[in-house]
């Protein structure tokens, strides 16, 4: 896991479901440095009598070190909790993806296709990359494929209004759902640069 330190950022953008831009404390935390493998997961299958997520059995997306695809919030929920931990609200998966400059894309403000998504014409790839790929593309902190590859849950119910009351200091999202949807972040292997943009929310 890589170690994010406190302190402030800028969060959100002058978009429509990402406004306002302002800034946010967040403590210091850890959060993973790859994204979890078919491999990791198969462990906590294993250990947990756990269902298997959708398309464990396709040969495009099942290779052992691949990001496991098909995951549900809860899935990805109950497999953190196993290790130990949570899921990332929001606002700590947007830092470790953005830094406290505020990028555009984890790897900086420039678009480029150093990333597991589709490019500029709109071709992609065939699935997802192994975990440890696209190192060009990491976040200030190090962190891998936070943008393209496999899309990736936040703790956080979905409010699109949320940021214009969320508290300045640690937001964990509403207390309650205005509808009943949790937030994913990063975009997959199928998005284009627009969606996979360090701010953007799905």
């Amino acid at each position: 896991m890589i170690h994010i330190p406190e302190g402030y950022f800028p969060m959100g953008a002058d978009t429509p479901e990402e406004n306002p831009l302002h800034f946010i404390y967040t403590s210091a935390y850890f959060i993973d440095k790859y994204e979890v493998s078919n491999a990791q997961y198969k462990e906590f299958m294993t250990a947990k009598n756990h269902p298997a997520p959708k398309f464990w059995n396709d040969k495009r997306f099942n290779q052992p070190e691949q990001a496991v695809v098909g995951v549900s919030w809860h899935d990805a929920a109950a497999y953190a909790a196993w290790k130990g931990n949570r899921l990332p609200t929001e606002a700590e998966w947007e830092k470790a993806a953005r830094g406290k400059e505020g990028l555009t894309y984890p790897w900086g403000n420039k678009p480029d296709n150093i990333a597991n998504l589709a490019n500029i014409r709109g071709r992609h790839r065939n699935a997802p990359a192994v975990v440890d790929s696209f190192t060009a593309g990491a976040s200030p902190y190090g962190v891998l494929n936070m943008a393209g590859n496999v899309a990736e849950w936040c703790l956080d119910w979905f409010d699109r209004d949320y940021y214009n009351h969320s508290p300045e200091m640690n937001p964990e999202g509403p207390a309650k759902p205005v509808r009943a949807m949790k937030v994913l972040r990063g975009g997959s292997w199928l998005d284009n640069l627009d969606n996979v943009k360090t701010f953007r929310r799905l």
